[in-house]
């Protein structure tokens, strides 16, 4: 129900700049369609509806909000703990996580081309249980020790906060190019950096941790991107 509550806040929000834009005669209005892409067989598709607005004194430069649903799925991978006294991982065979995220952002505006970056603020994600196992690199007894050579229960994390500057959150960043070939079409080209973050699950009798009291884990990744831009109002 909070979640319900934070995206009727986000979406109350972008109509705000999207009447203030009118006023102004300086909003645009795009949807993007598109994937992060890379050579190890991972990828990470989004649906980017994105609001921007400039001041009449300097058009070139906008502001944006938008919503982002976005998805990352790779192949085998390690996810590591936040504390480094030690740094523990548990490694997969895959993840995958799916969200919904309130973006921020900024462009300059240069004849048919922006170029910006954006950045998911708050958002929540889901995905599949996934199991993790979990090999501890010291032999001194931790809180971690009862689960040591085990195969952990794992989610992704739910509710995710500025992961661009925060360990452990789900979410996506991006800097692009984006050109429109057309009033109705234009094409989006950049990079996209992102966070995967999962937690242990509870079992029957009490919580599931690693050393040091951690139960989540995560992991950046970067790659390529390339979308198809769709301009609502430009």
């Amino acid at each position: 129900m909070k979640v319900f509550y934070v995206f009727a806040v986000l979406i109350a929000a972008l109509s705000a700049v999207n009447v203030y834009g009118q006023t102004q005669s300086q909003a645009s209005a795009v949807i993007d369609v598109g994937t992060g892409f890379s050579d190890d067989n991972s990828f990470a598709p989004s649906v980017l509806y994105y609001e921007q607005v400039s001041m009449n004194r300097i058009p070139w430069f906008r502001f944006g909000l938008g919503i982002r649903a976005w998805g990352y799925y790779a192949n085998r991978t390690n996810l590591y703990t936040k504390t480094d006294s030690p740094q523990d991982y548990l490694e997969y065979d895959k993840v995958s996580a799916n969200g919904l995220s309130f973006v921020v952002g900024a462009n300059l505006r240069f004849w048919k081309i922006d170029l910006g970056i954006n950045t998911d603020l708050i958002g929540a994600s889901f995905g599949s249980q996934r199991r993790g196992y979990y090999e501890r690199n010291i032999t001194e007894p931790g809180t971690g020790s009862p689960n040591n050579e085990m195969w952990l229960k794992t989610s992704p994390v739910i509710f995710n906060v500025a992961p661009l500057f925060l360990e452990n959150y789900n979410g996506q960043s991006e800097a692009y190019a984006r050109i429109y070939l057309t009033r109705r079409i234009g094409v989006k080209i950049g990079y996209v950096y992102g966070h995967i973050a999962y937690r242990t699950k509870n079992v029957a009798d009490g919580k599931v941790f690693l050393d040091n009291n951690q139960r989540r884990v995560s992991q950046n990744y970067g790659m390529p991107y390339a979308a198809v831009s769709f301009p609502l109002l430009h």
